[in-house]
């Protein structure tokens, strides 16, 4: 056996039964699990493994994300532990390690999974489908900018843009994250829209395993990807003259 048929088949059949899937590329196997979380999110649970390679051990890392990611191992799940992974030089002891670590979930998971599970209180997050929202739908969206606000954008360069974002931005302060996701998404449709008028790029959704993210992504290799939605919310939550780095004249 190899070690990624003894991973799937042991972690496999503790898992599986608890609602994940196995997914493999050609040095890993991973389990992820998919489902809505409290609020009615997409949410998604990863379990993977590696090995560090200056010692061979071998650690397991749960991944999670619910709102926002965060990145968890042994020293979370099991009390009074400390992470230092397990020898896995040989064929042998890499099944004993897996061995351990399907044991861990087998005590410990399902009401680790339960727990991390749970998303923030507050909604001032991006869902992911909120990401996806942008992606299938910015040409509307930016169509809807522009109508609503009489704006021509044949006639609009990137630092006008971000002056009427920042403009908006600023009227509004004091409002909630909740009040201001649709409006964000909407510059960040517009911006991309006068972006796309003098640059060659297109919008990307990412596969980032533990969720789905939406950037704009430009052909010419000096070009950057932007999470646009993100950038935006966080001049609107620390000042907008973090906007400014956002210009793009050429490439």
């Amino acid at each position: 056996m190899t070690k990624k048929d003894i991973t799937r088949e042991i972690i496999g059949n503790v898992l599986i039964p608890m609602g994940f899937v196995s997914g493999e590329n050609i040095n890993s196997c991973w389990f992820i699990r998919k489902f809505k979380n409290s609020k009615g999110e997409t949410a998604r649970l990863v379990v993977e493994f590696y090995t560090r390679g200056w010692d061979k051990r071998l650690f397991m890392v749960i991944n999670s994300y619910s709102g926002r990611c965060s990145s968890y191992g042994i020293e979370d799940i099991v009390p009074d532990s400390s992470e230092n992974g397990f020898p896995c030089a040989t064929l042998k002891e890499y099944k004993l390690a897996i061995e351990a670590y399907g044991d861990i979930l087998k005590q410990y998971g399902r009401d680790f999974f339960k727990k991390i599970s749970k998303p923030p209180l507050e909604n001032d997050y991006f869902r992911e489908e909120d990401d996806f929202r942008l992606f299938k739908e910015h040409d509307l969206l930016a169509q809807k900018f522009l109508t609503e606000h009489q704006l021509d954008i044949s006639q609009i360069k990137a630092e006008d843009a971000i002056q009427i974002i920042k403009k908006i931005i600023l009227e509004m302060q004091g409002e909630s994250f909740e009040q201001c996701r649709n409006t964000i998404l909407e510059l960040s449709a517009f911006y991309g829209s006068v972006l796309g008028n003098r640059h060659k790029c297109r919008w990307v959704m990412h596969n980032c395993r533990t969720h789905f993210t939406c950037t704009l992504n430009f052909y010419s290799k000096s070009g950057p990807s932007l999470s646009l939605h993100k950038d935006i919310s966080v001049a609107w939550k620390e000042g907008v003259d973090k906007l400014d780095s956002l210009i793009i004249d050429s490439l």
